[in-house]
Formats: structure tokens, C-alpha cells, sequence
């Protein structure tokens, strides 16, 4: 700026002398009106001195009375009248050459004065532009302001936006006037745009331009063109195209004009994309924020809201709304036979079933694991309820094909609708009712539905209080492990104990495995029960083989961990520091467990065998299992339920059942444990029918390890 001004001062002050040495020192501004008036007041004034001139040769010459001095003679006066006239001749050419002189550059004033007068408005204009630029941060926005902003710069016909997309192509993202460019795609080197995104250097064409596409009238056809590379910090975001007006030709200044717009527009882009991005991650925040990161579905934190928005909403005269509280039946097993991946997959198919199983306008949500929850609305009756919840019963009750394999799966599923004294508990309160009817489905038996009652509360609480005292069981050593002996009938010596799960509550005193396993089932700690349980009772055999080395243990093992690949790992490492020989382990799976997954329990006890462990068929006879299980499996031991040894001293038919299983038994070279013995009359039974051993209250209480080492001493 400043050196520009320097020069528009000195090219002045060259006007200035000008105007001055040719006699037009009193105007102030110089212009080229002034200047014709100079010249035409000098050529006058020349005129009138030739008339002048002429007419006083012409009065010497025919006056010839006129008396003149002596030393004056008529040829001086006519050479004098000559001489006036050149040298005044003289005088008025050199004025008209320097009136043409100034003239001269009073014109190139005036072109210079227009020149920087429309590159102020160019520079203005792109002033303008980039602050119209920078106001928008919409892409499209953006590219609408870039287009509307280049026209006006340079009056253009038309212009086009393409962006670059992936490494090679371009694509128009925005058309302005009558473009023939709108959706064209171009790749990176081929016609004029992609070859300037290609050298990513300006070009200027001059002469009749086409697009592509439907041909154009020549009429509008523009004859000059401009197209720049878009780039900021080096990275190429796409290429700007002008078209001039018909008539039109741009220079060499006009591509520099528009290269330094594009230079302008590339920030724009640039900023408006990252704003984009920005924007985008946000909104994808917010929906993992609101969302289950595997299924898609509603979180928890979503689910409260959706819910507590219905049970804000105004509704119609007896319209409610209720929860459904959605747990899947024995998952833990498809994690644990199949793996986690494919438990994943198993969940995301799951989600896809309730979405098909529920209406339009029901939340479905993942609360946490394989819990799920429904809000349903404009609920009129129980029976409603019920019928949304067979939906997705019936939904669930179609096998799932995970991991290349088909595999089923049931649901438990608690409900509760809300009235008076649960919309003023809110959300939170009528969930937590929807869970303690879901606890009373689990008790009642699988792919079981339960509405809840309040009567429910109250158990509901208890068996809640009891989960999270049994959670802090173990690092408080409430557990106890109990032995309960097995008796050979004919000898009454002990040959075998079972292990037992007691707990020594604090302040309801000894609990009863039946007391609390269920609890620790629903709360995920059976298997460290069950771990804990195998690692306490194998360190006591260690003591007890010191006078017993022949005596077996017999624990019980969960059907959650049949499908653990960890589970022979572990069993192993627990006989291998308690040096204890597997042979002395007895493991007593119950009948029911081994009709669920035949492949995975036939693989588990050829597993046990090869530890060198044995198998006990527990609770035989409540299962419906058939004599080919007995023959699939390696099967050790058969141990009869206690119901059938309640009843065979009344019941002729009972005790004709018991004698088949003691004779099966026999015949498949199987020890067989009576369970359940409660007095002499039952043991006489059972030692008449053949029975080696049994076990129960009458023979021996399950007593603690210092009591069973008393018993055994004796």
C-alpha cells in the first residue's frame, strides 16, 4: 500500500508541472476539459495576431501617404510584422505539444485511476468474500457462499465446486447458474479439472469452452474460463471453476484475482469440514453415550428416560405403562461351551428378535449382560401384558444360528404396569418392581413369565439382602464346607464323604445350601461357590488320608460350568497342590443336567475320566433320563433320589422301582448310593434289595471336619 501510494504521487505531481508549463498553473485540478481550452484559447489568440499581422502589411502597403522615420524603412516593418509571427507560431506549437503532453497523461491518469479503482473493488470484494466465508461452517453453506462470492468477483457466467473424494476422483458438490457440471464425477488427471488437481496449478482458457454433457447453444457459450486447485497446508480439497460472461475474455490479473480467492475458499472448506467432522463425532458420542455398544439398542441410562417421559405423558382414561424385565435362561453356558464371541453374537441376534417382537413405538433396552427391558405404553390390561411378553417368548423360542451352529435359548421375563404409588417412585421404582417379578419367574422355572404383586416386595428384599451379604461371604470366610459320609450298608464303614455348602450367617446362624445357592446363582457366584468349595474340602484330604488314604470325595458340580474350557484346567491344578490323586475325586453331576447339551456333557465326562476323576449320577430317577444315557456317558456311580427311598417301605410299586435301579446298576458294574436314608427300616430295605451303600440323616448328619475326623477314627 504503501509503495503503490508513492507512485500514484509522484505519476500527480508529473501532471501537475505539466499543467504548469503549459499555462495552467491557476487550475487546480487539471482535466482534460481544461486542457482543450487552452488550446483552443491559443490558437485563437495566434489567429487574431495573423490577422492582425496581415492587416497592418496590408495598410503599409497601400497607404503609401504614411510618413515614416528615416531609419525605418517599410521592409523592416514587414520583416518585423514576419518575425512576430514566427517566433508567436513558434510559441503556440511548442504549447500545443505540451498541451498534447498533458493531455496524454491526464488520459493515463484516468486509466491508472480506473485500474486502481477496480482493484480496489477487487481487493474489496475479496474482503468481502473471505468474510462472508467465515461466517458459515455448514459444508453446504460454504460452497454456496463460494460460488455466490466468485461470480460477483468476476462476473461470471456460471462456476462449479468439486471436492475430492478418497485419493482419485472429484466430485461437484455445488453448481451455480446455468452449470452443466452438477453431479459430474472426474478422476484426478483427466479433462482441465482434474488435471489442475492433478498439477494443482491455476489455469486460464481462453476461447469457446463446452461442457460436458448436453451441448449448449454457441450463444452461451462462454469463451473464457478459469480453474484453480483448492489447497490448504498442502492437502488438495478439490478444484473452483468459472465461466465468463458471452463476450467475456479474463487476463492474466483475473487468474491471480481468482487464485487468491481460492486460496480463501480452501480455509473456508477446510474449516467447515473439520466442523463437520466435529459435529459428526459429537452426534456419534452421543449416541454411544445413549446406546449399547453391541446390540444398538437403548442403554440403561436411555431406557429411565424413555420411561420416565411415558410415565409423564398424558395419557387417555385407563391407559397405563408397564416394564418387561427380560433375562435369558442359562447364557452364561452359550459364553461358556461356544465362547464370548459368539455369546456376542448371540445378544445382537437377540436384540434383533425383541425389535421384531415389540410394537413401533415399545423401548427396547440393553440393561447390562443378557438383561433386557421393554417400555410398553397405553397398557389397559394385565392381560396385555401377558400377551407382550409371550411375543417375545414365542420371538426368543426360534433357534439362533451362532458360530455355524444352531443353538436355543430361553427367557425369563418379570413385568410390572405402573399405578398410583409406583408414578410417584418413578422410573427407578417401577424397574425395580419389573426385577423382583423377573426373580420370582426365575423361581418358578424357566421361559416363565410373572406380573408383579406387592406381596413380592417384601420376598423380593430379602432375596436382595441376601445376595449382598453373599457377595461378601467368601472374603469374610462365612463359608463353611460341611461332610456328610457314605456308608457301606453291610459293614457301616465310611467310604466315601460328600462335601457341603453351609454358611454361617451372622445372624440367621447355619444356612443350608438351600438356603442360599439359588441366590448365588442369580448373582453369578456359583462357580466361585462351587471353586471354592472343591479347593477348601481336597486341602481337608489331605488330612483325612493321612489315617484314610482309601476315602473318596464326592462334590458336586454345577451344570453352569459343564460348557467352561478352563474347568478340567482347573480341577487338575486344584488335586495337584493339594496332592491329592484324581482317583479319589468323585464329581456328582444331577440327572436333569445331562439332557440339555449332549455333546458338551458326553465331552466333559470323557474329559474327567482322562483326569483320572470319577462321575456320579446324582438325583437318578427325577431326570427322564434313558438307559442310552447310561450307556453314552462313563458313567461311576449312580446315586437314587431320595424320593424313591421316602416311599418304598408304603408303596409296593416304589419299592419295585428301587430294586430295577439297584439291578440296573448292578448289571452296568455301577456303585449305587441310596440318598435320603432317615430311619432302620429303610437301611433293612435297602440292605435286603442288594444295596451296597447309602447315605442319609439316620447313618450321619453332614458334621464339620473336626467331627468327621472323630468318626472316621473311631
Amino acid at each position: 500500500m504503501i509503495a503503490g501510494g508513492k507512485v500514484k504521487n509522484d505519476d500527480r505531481a508529473h501532471v501537475v508541472e505539466a499543467a504548469r508549463v503549459a499555462g495552467l498553473d491557476s487550475f487546480d485540478t487539471p482535466t482534460l476539459a481544461a486542457v482543450e481550452r487552452r488550446r483552443l484559447q491559443l490558437w485563437a489568440m495566434t489567429l487574431l495576431l495573423l490577422v492582425a499581422v496581415t492587416l497592418g502589411i496590408i495598410l503599409l502597403t497601400v497607404i503609401e501617404s504614411v510618413q515614416l522615420p528615416s531609419w525605418l524603412s517599410p521592409m523592416a516593418i514587414q520583416g518585423g510584422f514576419l518575425g512576430l509571427v514566427v517566433l508567436f507560431c513558434g510559441y503556440a506549437i511548442e504549447k500545443e505539444f505540451q498541451l498534447r503532453r498533458l493531455a496524454k497523461l491526464l488520459v493515463e491518469e484516468m486509466a491508472l485511476t480506473a485500474a486502481l479503482t477496480g482493484r480496489l473493488g477487487e481487493v474489496s470484494a475479496l474482503l468481502e468474500s473471505g468474510k462472508a466465508l467465515n461466517l458459515d461452517l455448514d459444508l453446504g453453506d460454504v460452497a454456496a457462499t463460494i460460488l455466490r462470492c466468485a461470480r460477483e468477483l468476476l462476473q461470471g457466467h456460471d462456476c462449479s465446486l468439486l471436492l475430492l473424494y478418497g485419493e482419485d476422483e472429484l466430485r461437484t458438490v455445488k453448481v451455480a447458474g446455468e452449470s452443466a457440471a452438477l453431479g459430474a464425477r472426474v478422476k484426478v488427471g483427466q479433462g482441465i479439472a482434474g488435471r489442475v488437481a492433478e498439477n494443482r496449478e491455476p489455469v486460464l482458457i481462453n476461447g469457446l469452452v463446452e461442457h460436458h454433457g448436453e451441448r449448449q447453444p454457441v450463444s452461451i457459450l462462454p469463451s473464457s474460463a478459469m480453474s484453480v486447485p483448492l489447497v490448504n497446508r498442502g492437502q488438495l480439497l478439490g478444484v473452483l471453476n468459472i465461466n465468463a460472461q458471452p463476450g467475456r475474455v479474463y487476463t492474466e490479473h483475473d487468474l491471480r484475482a481468482f487464485s487468491l480467492f481460492g486460496e480463501q475458499a480452501a480455509i473456508a472448506i477446510t474449516n467447515a469440514q473439520l466442523f463437520e467432522s466435529q459435529q459428526l463425532a459429537a452426534s456419534r458420542n452421543s449416541f454411544q453415550a445413549l446406546h449399547d455398544g453391541l446390540t444398538g439398542l437403548a442403554n440403561r441410562s436411555l431406557f429411565l428416560n424413555r420411561l420416565d417421559l411415558a410415565l409423564s405423558r398424558r395419557r387417555q382414561q385407563g391407559k397405563k405403562v408397564a416394564v418387561l424385565f427380560v433375562d435369558l435362561d442359562d447364557f452364561k453356558r452359550i459364553n461358556d461351551s461356544l465362547g464370548h464371541a459368539a455369546g456376542d453374537e448371540m445378544l445382537v441376534q437377540v436384540g434383533v428378535r425383541l425389535k421384531e417382537s415389540t410394537r413401533a413405538g415399545d423401548t427396547v433396552a440393553r440393561l447390562g449382560g443378557d438383561e433386557f427391558g421393554v417400555v410398553i405404553e397405553d397398557i389397559e390390561s394385565s392381560d396385555e401384558i401377558y400377551a407382550a411378553a409371550q411375543r417375545i417368548l414365542d420371538g426368543l423360542a426360534r433357534p439362533f444360528t451362532v458360530g455355524g451352529r444352531e443353538v436355543g435359548i430361553g427367557a425369563s421375563i418379570g413385568a410390572a404396569c405402573e399405578d398410583g404409588v409406583m408414578a410417584e417412585q418413578g422410573p427407578d421404582g417401577l424397574l425395580s418392581h419389573a426385577a423382583i417379578a423377573l426373580h420370582a419367574s426365575k423361581e418358578r422355572g424357566k421361559a416363565s413369565i410373572c406380573l408383579f404383586d406387592p406381596s413380592m416386595k417384601a420376598m423380593g428384599l430379602h432375596a436382595l439382602d441376601l445376595e449382598t451379604e453373599l457377595r461378601s461371604a467368601l472374603e469374610m470366610k462365612q463359608l463353611r464346607v460341611h461332610y456328610q459320609p457314605i456308608f457301606s450298608i453291610d459293614s457301616q464303614k465310611a467310604l466315601a464323604i460328600e462335601a457341603l455348602a453351609r454358611w454361617q450367617h451372622p445372624t440367621r446362624g447355619l444356612l443350608n445350601a438351600g438356603a442360599f445357592i439359588p441366590a448365588a446363582m442369580r448373582c453369578g457366584m456359583l462357580d466361585s461357590i462351587d471353586q471354592w468349595i472343591l479347593e477348601s474340602s481336597c486341602r481337608a484330604m489331605q488330612e483325612l488320608r493321612e489315617s484314610r488314604d482309601d476315602i473318596v470325595l464326592h462334590v458336586n458340580l454345577s451344570p453352569m460350568r459343564f460348557g467352561d474350557p478352563g474347568l478340567i484346567r482347573d480341577i487338575g491344578e486344584v488335586l495337584d497342590r493339594c496332592s491329592m490323586p484324581a482317583s479319589n475325586l468323585c464329581l456328582e453331576i444331577t440327572e436333569s443336567s445331562i439332557l440339555r447339551d449332549t455333546d458338551v456333557t458326553a465331552k466333559l465326562f470323557a474329559d474327567l475320566h482322562a483326569l483320572g476323576a470319577r462321575v456320579a449320577l446324582d438325583d437318578f430317577g427325577t431326570g427322564y433320563s434313558s438307559l442310552s444315557h447310561l450307556r453314552r456317558y462313563p458313567i461311576d456311580c449312580l446315586k437314587i433320589d431320595r424320593s424313591f427311598i421316602d416311599g418304598m417301605n408304603t408303596d409296593p410299586n416304589g419299592r419295585r422301582l428301587v430294586e430295577s435301579i439297584i439291578r440296573m446298576g448292578q448289571g452296568l458294574n455301577l456303585e449305587v448310593v441310596a440318598e435320603g436314608v432317615e430311619d432302620a427300616s429303610q437301611l433293612q430295605a435297602l440292605e435286603a434289595l442288594g444295596c451296597a451303600r447309602a447315605q442319609g440323616f439316620f447313618l450321619a448328619k453332614p458334621m464339620s471336619l473336626e467331627d468327621l475326623k472323630g468318626l472316621l477314627a473311631a
